[in-house]
């Protein structure tokens, strides 16, 4: 199968960019999402298939993108996508984004995989994963798949409660809700540099549910900003994102 055959239209509303007109983490998220969803259903690997047919569906990972130049609202995207990885348990995916003029303005890649629904545990049945292999294709940038990341031991920036409009079809807080959690753990500042982002690296670590306890961390470094989403009294984030400008 040629993934690159198809190319999905995006639209970027005005709630996805701050004040500023920068677009946010979770405006990435979306425009990501924009692309995947009809993808899958394309290629007969769509989340309500998969819960309908095999009790499972797919959970993201991992997922890092790099603009390769700020996105305006006024822009017109389009996105392609592709498997690029023949390893078990863990699906990598690229994609790119393109303007009118069909010049790359972002490249980035995800790591998803495989949930069983009932026991909450990711899926070990090879033959079920080997249903939706696919071949693997080229690369478009050198990304992680975890980070190695304690929950740090100084004051959080901010608790907060998970809320009930936050948990999706899946029965768990919707990863957009990360994006927004780790827009919200940056300074003032450091949100008026959202036009800068080089490169954001988010990394999803663990389940957390509506009522959980949530405790956001802002780590900062020469390299990058790090925003951790803890459950209270949790050893490690739940949740990771680490910006770069």
């Amino acid at each position: 199968m040629d993934e690159k055959q198809y190319s999905y239209p995006l639209k970027s509303g005005i709630a996805m960019f701050n004040e500023h007109g920068f677009l946010k983490p979770s405006g990435y998220q979306e425009l990501y999402m924009q692309g995947v969803e009809p993808h899958l259903k394309n290629i007969e690997m769509d989340e309500p298939r998969l819960i309908r047919e095999f009790g499972a569906a797919w959970v993201l990972i991992a997922m890092t993108v790099e603009p390769r130049r700020p996105i305006r609202p006024e822009d017109s995207l389009t996105m392609r996508t592709w498997n690029s990885t023949d390893k078990r348990l863990l699906f990598r995916r690229e994609f790119e984004l393109l303007d009118a003029a069909g010049e790359q303005v972002l490249v980035g890649e995800s790591f998803s995989t495989l949930l069983m629904l009932e026991t909450r545990r990711v899926c070990m049945d090879r033959e079920l994963i080997e249903k939706f292999r696919l071949p693997a294709g080229e690369r478009l940038l050198e990304a992680p798949d975890r980070i190695r990341l304690k929950t740090p031991e100084e004051e959080p920036v901010e608790r907060i409660t998970a809320r009930p409009s936050w948990t999706d079809g899946v029965g768990h807080v919707n990863n957009f809700r990360y994006g927004e959690m780790a827009y919200d753990a940056l300074t003032d500042a450091q949100r008026g540099q959202m036009e800068q982002l080089r490169r954001m690296e988010l990394f999803f670590n663990a389940e957390t549910h509506a009522g959980d306890a949530l405790e956001l961390y802002r780590l900062e470094d020469v390299e990058a900003v790090t925003v951790a989403v803890s459950q209270a009294g949790e050893a490690r984030p739940a949740f990771a994102a680490r910006l770069m400008f």
